[in-house]
């Protein structure tokens, strides 16, 4: 367990310091001559006195070890500060940090006997976050009449946990039945400034009671509350057809279709389906049928999409582009003559040449899935000389290579990509069919043909694809003996200069930059006045409002009494106030940064380097900080030594996996910082021995951070030290990279990222490997 062996020397300390202290107290000073001094000196203990504990160390330790999510070694400090130094002015708080840690870990009844002596005094600023946790342990302890007296006397106190303590006592008070009493309580903190995701909860619960009262106008009025101020088209969605429902319960037919026929246009999704069954079975079609076409098109129910478009076409609703979608839902169906009619006909009505060239080119595919690919192939080529210019031009070439590829007709796919290429170099069909042709030749021992084709991308492409090319042009001139490899390999730098072609070319010319800035030190105020200097170059000035302030001491107060998900929430809705205002984007993450907050900060420099426009100058170095952070630096620097891993290719990781949110999960079950799968933690525990180890450990950033080292550690002596080989073994598995490699050993990194054939896997080394390159040119290490 991370710090315990600090516990264990502070009580060997400890233990010394009393056994001094009793033998100096029981003997007797007597009066010794010195003696005269030797030839030899003698030499002094290998180990200094260590000086003794104080509370002031105990609660760092303690802080220390809770910030990486290390509770059990908190509480021991917190315990050991309490009984050592009861009066310390630490105590209270340490005492408040103790009972929270309990409550993480569902002790709540120590929570509460550790909480009461903060109760007693009322006139104690420590006594209102002890109340919301003691209104807490009631709650878990099933005592719903004393968490409501504890959180309404603590909603009486107007803090700005206020709305919270109502949310969490209405739902006592539900229990208990006193349901009138709920709803107030819920619509108090509606109708609040909280998050606004806690807003339209507490009015969802609100429309529940109504609902059970009888009352369900209550509910269309709450449920346009939420309308007021959501603007999630989906879940906007959802409501409007929950409140129809209502409006029919309260017998308002005229409201239910009207709310019906609003969902409908709000977002074509399921909500908007139901609203649409809903009335077509009272026989009204009286709502938009060109939405409706997109709502079932967005649940594949082709046949009523086709009614709804047979609908837009009568009622001279965008005719042509509701007979290309019309003819697009009859291909899917496989009627293959209708969907060319219909493409034709929509071709020939189309006024707008979006709607035109569109209907053209799904003509052509239908007509190529229709049997003919040969003759398919030649429509596509034809239709990129006709509208050269069209941004549809490059996937008609990219399509007839595809099909080309079908026939078996290598050379005719070859020139087609390579004309693709050569046309439209700035575009990712170009750039992707063009470094496909050079690959195979650069593969088939032709360096020459290979570098043309990748010089063509360095001369006329823009961004990542010009750092492509002339990074590939530049390893093509080095294996030949050109000199010429130096100056494309800045090329590439000077292209994309974070990019993974950047990072990979200032190896070769050996010159990866190195930063200075050490892991722990913090911005300073001169960091952030460069940032606001930059800001005042391109944006207009403008003074940070008060609402993110709220936001940020809202989220603190919620931390401290142990609500960490209502407290992300706080933090996810002051990025959503940002909007298109870099003052405020740099004022919340300012105020994240300080908060200890490094995903939320990161999030909203993030935001401010989208907000920048390209005229823009350099942005200073805290801007890339804030972005690239070095949170846990300890932990971090700790396990990536003890299983040889570079720090700062951890930190890249980490980034890459999670930005730096202990709370990260995905899609898969990946849980915590590393992004660690169960399974793989249930092995990683073995092997590491934790007997204890449970799944929602994952989600502790010290357990995060160790398993993450210990498995990158693996991969990296699994693919014999290469760094490019033990990315992809930990996002793709060790047998898929073993597989790209050709065994353990990566000979040539640029080639076996290439070989890659998960595109998550190679975007991941890619984007890792730049943000590693970042890392290494800002922090110094070790």
């Amino acid at each position: 367990m991370a710090l315990q062996r600090l516990v264990r020397q502070r009580a060997v300390t400890w233990i010394c310091g009393i056994m001094c202290c009793w033998l100096v107290a029981c003997t007797t000073p007597s009066f010794q001559p010195s003696p005269d001094p030797t030839a030899t000196p003698t030499e002094l203990p290998a180990t200094p006195t260590p000086l003794p504990i104080t509370s002031t160390d105990l609660w760092q330790r303690a802080i220390a070890a809770s910030v990486i999510g290390d509770e059990d070694t908190a509480a021991q400090f917190l315990s050991e500060l309490l009984q050592l130094f009861p009066a310390a002015p630490e105590a209270p708080q340490a005492r408040l940090l103790l009972a929270r840690s309990y409550a993480k870990r569902g002790a709540w009844t120590s929570a509460a006997a550790v909480l009461r002596p903060l109760l007693s005094d009322p006139t104690q600023p420590i006594y209102v976050p002890a109340l919301f946790l003691n209104a807490r342990a009631n709650e878990a302890a099933g005592l719903h009449e004393a968490a409501v007296a504890a959180y309404s006397e603590y909603e009486s106190l107007q803090t700005p946990l206020a709305p919270y303590a109502a949310l969490r006592a209405a739902a006592q008070l539900r229990v208990l039945g006193r349901l009138a009493e709920a709803e107030a309580a819920y619509l108090r903190a509606a109708t609040s400034t909280i998050a606004a995701g806690q807003r339209a909860a507490a009015y969802e619960q609100a429309m529940e009671l109504a609902v059970l009262a009888n009352r369900p106008a209550d509910g269309v009025a709450y449920a346009r509350a939420i309308l007021s101020f959501a603007t999630q088209p989906d879940y906007r969605a959802r409501i409007l057809v929950r409140a129809a429902a209502l409006a029919d319960a309260a017998g308002d037919e005229e409201s239910a279709r009207a709310l019906r026929r609003e969902a409908i246009t709000t977002y074509a999704g399921a909500a908007a389906v139901q609203a649409i069954d809903d009335l077509r079975a009272v026989g009204d079609t009286a709502f938009d049928p060109w939405a409706a076409a997109q709502a079932y098109r967005a649940v594949e129910r082709w046949t009523d999409v086709i009614a709804m478009l047979d609908m837009a076409i009568a009622s001279g609703q965008d005719p042509a582009e509701a007979l290309r979608q019309r003819g697009l839902a009859r291909r899917v169906l496989g009627d293959f003559s209708g969907a060319l009619a219909d493409l034709a006909t929509a071709r020939e009505r189309a006024t707008n040449p979006e709607t035109f060239r569109q209907a053209a080119l799904d003509w052509i595919q239908t007509y190529g899935q229709s049997g003919m690919t040969a003759e398919a192939a030649m429509l596509y080529r034809q239709y990129a000389d006709e509208w050269p210019d069209d941004p549809r031009a490059p996937v008609a070439l990219d399509r007839a290579a595809q099909l080309y590829d079908r026939l078996d007709d290598r050379a005719t796919a070859t020139a087609v990509r390579i004309e693709l290429g050569q046309r439209y170099p700035t575009t990712t069909l170009g750039i992707t069919a063009l470094h496909r042709v050079a690959l195979a030749r650069f593969d088939a021992g032709d360096l020459t043909g290979a570098g043309e084709l990748w010089q063509t991308l360095a001369r006329h492409g823009q961004g990542i694809g010009q750092a492509l090319g002339a990074f590939w042009a530049g390893k093509t001139a080095q294996a030949l003996g050109d000199p010429a490899a130096t100056a494309l390999f800045q090329q590439a730098q000077a292209s994309a200069p974070d990019s993974f072609y950047a990072v990979r070319a200032a190896e070769e010319l050996g010159a990866v930059p190195t930063g200075h800035i050490p892991f722990t030190a913090p911005m300073t105020s001169d960091d952030w006045l460069a940032l606001t200097e930059w800001i005042r170059s391109w944006a207009s000035t403008e003074s940070p409002n008060q609402t993110l302030a709220v936001v940020a001491e809202r989220a603190r107060l919620l931390a401290e009494v142990g609500l960490e998900d209502e407290a992300r929430g706080e933090w996810l809705d002051g990025l959503r106030q940002i909007g298109e205002s870099p003052v405020l984007a740099l004022d919340l993450a300012q105020r994240a940064y300080h908060a200890g907050a490094t995903y939320y900060a990161l999030l909203a420099a993030e935001r401010l380097t989208q907000l920048a426009p390209t005229t823009a100058g350099p942005p200073p170095t805290s801007l890339l900080r804030l972005r690239f952070p070095t949170p846990y630096a300890d932990i971090v620097q700790q396990e990536a030594t003890a299983f040889g891993v570079d720090p700062l290719l951890l930190y890249a990781l980490i980034r890459q996996e999670s930005l730096f949110n202990p709370a990260a999960t995905s899609w898969v079950g990946a849980r915590g910082l590393t992004q660690v799968m169960p399974e793989t933690g249930r092995g990683i525990a073995q092997n590491l021995g934790m007997s204890n180890f449970q799944l929602d450990d994952l989600y502790r950033p010290y357990i995060s951070i160790r398993f993450g080292a210990f498995y990158l550690g693996r991969r990296i002596s699994d693919m014999n030290g290469s760094l490019h080989g033990a990315l992809a073994a930990y996002n793709g598995g060790l047998g898929n990279a073993r597989r790209w490699a050709g065994g353990n050993t990566v000979t040539d990194p640029d080639r076996f990222i290439e070989m890659i054939d998960f595109n998550e896997t190679r975007n991941y080394v890619w984007s890792v490997y730049a943000f590693y390159g970042v890392y290494r040119s800002l922090y110094r290490w070790p």
